[in-house]
């Protein structure tokens, strides 16, 4: 049909994927964005189309998302194609963990000339996005943060207590918190403390596995429950999620920044209620803020 002809088909197809795909040039600077790159990313085609996917642009060019730079260069310089899961940031801030895969483009003379990548959800993080949208029709989410209100994720800690007296089922739970909420308060006002609350919650979220759950407790303190999370594995899980807060990214008034989170970490021991639990847990957190914050320290 002489229709399909018309290049501006394939790119209408294309644009209207909702798979996340960019071009980007030699240069990694990118040069397509679809509908599916919009809805993954938040980022939208006049705000991504133009930026380089590196680490460090040359003055005055903008970056967007460098963790990709790698895969793009070897696919620009060696025609090798990839396929992995990473960590991105959110425009929103908060970071989000997709499967990315990149290909070489070439000519008909077989030149590579550009490079494409392909953005999916992780499937999971999909079906929790559907969960999530039932929980706050049922009045179970924190209002400012957007994760699970205290009543809820206390009720799932206790469900846990009695799943692990009667079977031995090992869980462990990080109370955590942002670092210098107050600075931040007197600096930019109270209205910028939903903005980090929200950001810190979603990246937290957005890191865990779905069999575990996250609220906060109160104004600047999150719980999150580990399940299957014996002592032994607190502190490498608390170290992953303080390294996904610290990439995150808070944007205020024109003002961008990051933020750091302290955790504490204590596993279930037999005979534990929600109180002896939370004050082992709570007591390693203010240990990781009398350090100095943005650190990680779990109750033996």
């Amino acid at each position: 049909m002489p229709e399909l002809d018309n290049p501006e088909i394939f790119r209408a197809v294309l644009d209207s994927l909702q798979t996340g795909i960019y071009f980007v040039d030699p240069s990694k600077r990118i040069l397509f964005w679809n509908e599916g790159a919009e809805k993954i990313t938040g980022y939208l085609r006049h705000e991504a189309i133009g930026c380089f996917c590196t680490e460090n642009p040359e003055q005055g060019k903008r970056s967007l998302f460098p963790e990709t730079s790698e895969a793009l260069a070897a696919a620009l310089r060696d025609g090798k194609p990839g396929i992995e899961t990473i960590s991105l940031g959110h425009r929103a801030g908060h970071r989000i963990y997709v499967r990315v895969r990149t290909v070489p483009i070439r000519n008909s003379h077989g030149t590579i000339i550009a490079a494409a990548q392909s953005l999916e959800e992780n499937p999971s993080e999909s079906e929790w996005d559907r969960r999530h949208d039932k929980l706050a029709g049922y009045g179970a989410l924190d209002a400012v943060s957007g994760v699970l209100n205290k009543n809820v994720i206390l009720s799932h800690l206790r469900e846990h207590l009695t799943t692990f007296s009667q079977h031995a089922v090992p869980f462990s739970v990080l109370c955590m918190e942002v670092d210098q909420l107050e600075r931040l308060r007197a600096s930019y006002g109270v209205a910028v403390l939903g903005p980090v609350l929200q950001v810190m919650a979603h990246t937290v979220e957005n890191s865990l596995r779905p069999t575990d759950f996250v609220g906060r407790i109160a104004e600047n303190r999150f719980l999150a429950i580990l399940n299957e999370c014996s002592l032994p594995d607190i502190e490498r899980a608390a170290k992953r999620l303080k390294k996904a807060v610290t990439a995150a990214q808070i944007e205020w008034w024109g003002d961008q920044w990051t933020i750091s989170a302290s955790f504490g970490g204590a596993a279930a021991r037999m005979g534990d209620t929600i109180e002896s639990l939370l004050d082992r847990a709570e007591k390693s957190l203010v240990e990781s803020l009398a350090a100095g914050g943005n650190q990680v320290t779990v109750a033996a």
